[in-house]
């Protein structure tokens, strides 16, 4: 991933054909009732979006954005960064992750007969804020750095190529496995379990070690490779999770769950794992751009090799 060599050009024209697509829906049921109030919005929220993955591919503050961005768009299309802040504090998290799962759809349409498993884990991103950790009752022990908190869905093919299903961030500390149920329940509700993913395994580690979890995971029609705790003392009784120990135990392939910790590690080498922030809401959206631009990495690739094969043809 080298979020700095992408095409920004071309992420404009992706995120125009986003919002065209689906973008306009989601934002008309995040804001069903339009006022006419205010002066119409001179600025698109496809350049809004670009400018952001601008911002976080390149590590820049807002003032220095605003000067790179007039380098490659002009100054007529693009707002000052006060604007751009004003804009980015409306922007909703969920529109970010409707288009990372835009992005992933495509690269499944593309890899589908190339799919081997899926592995989910989460990871943190800090940022300019303090998080009182407390304990029982409420008593504060200590103040530690905040961070967003966000549990991953990656897909990995038979050729060792990998991309982002979907994320879901959460507060400092919030619980992997409320997360990922969050993230199974879109995956049920929404078709976004196609063909392709029915039957494969399902990695995750003793984090995701809950019946209920686990019961999703099977609902998905997906096979259940989660580690479970088990003691001397205490055995397994539950019929579910000692299926997962003997699917664990069948094969190797619960050794590869370790690929989506390569993934988070080159994410955060290459855009960074600090988000330059006070406010969580920007926080959010700054980890989920971080996500996508590694999906666009993917993407633009697979464009690249059929527009060199094309030529050649």
């Amino acid at each position: 991933m080298k979020a700095k060599r992408l095409n920004f050009h071309k992420v404009l024209n992706l995120s125009k054909t986003y919002m065209n697509r689906r973008g306009q829906a989601v934002q008309g049921y995040l804001y069903p009732v339009k006022t006419k109030k205010g002066r119409p919005r001179k600025y698109s929220d496809e350049i809004i979006l670009t400018l952001l993955f601008l911002q976080v591919a390149w590590n820049l503050s807002f003032r220095d954005l605003e000067y790179f961005a007039v380098q490659i768009f002009g100054r007529e299309n693009v707002p000052d960064f006060s604007t751009y802040y004003y804009r980015l504090k409306q922007l909703r998290p969920i529109l970010l992750i409707d288009f990372l799962n835009f992005i992933s759809r495509r690269l499944l349409g593309k890899y589908h007969k190339e799919l081997r498993f899926l592995i989910i884990d989460g990871t943190g991103f800090k940022y300019d804020e303090i998080y009182p950790l407390k304990i029982l009752r409420g008593k504060e022990i200590k103040e530690v750095k905040s961070h967003v908190k966000v549990v991953v869905l990656s897909v990995h093919l038979k050729n060792g190529k990998r991309f982002i299903l979907t994320a879901l961030p959460g507060e400092s500390y919030a619980s992997e496995v409320k997360l990922g149920k969050q993230i199974l329940k879109w995956l049920n509700e929404r078709g976004f379990t196609l063909r392709a993913l029915k039957g494969k395994p399902f990695l995750g580690d003793k984090a995701y070690d809950s019946i209920e979890f686990i019961e999703d995971v099977v609902l998905a029609e997906l096979n259940p490779y989660i580690k479970v705790k088990e003691t001397v003392r205490k055995g397994i009784r539950s019929e579910i999770r000692l299926k997962c120990k003997k699917l664990v135990e069948s094969d190797d392939t619960y050794r590869y769950r370790g690929l989506i910790e390569s993934i988070f590690g080159e994410i955060k080498q290459d855009v960074g794992s600090y988000e330059r922030t006070k406010s969580f809401h920007i926080a959010q959206l700054f980890v989920l751009a971080k996500f996508i631009l590694f999906n666009l990495g993917v993407l633009f690739f697979v464009w690249m090799i059929f527009q060199t094969l094309s030529e050649l043809l």
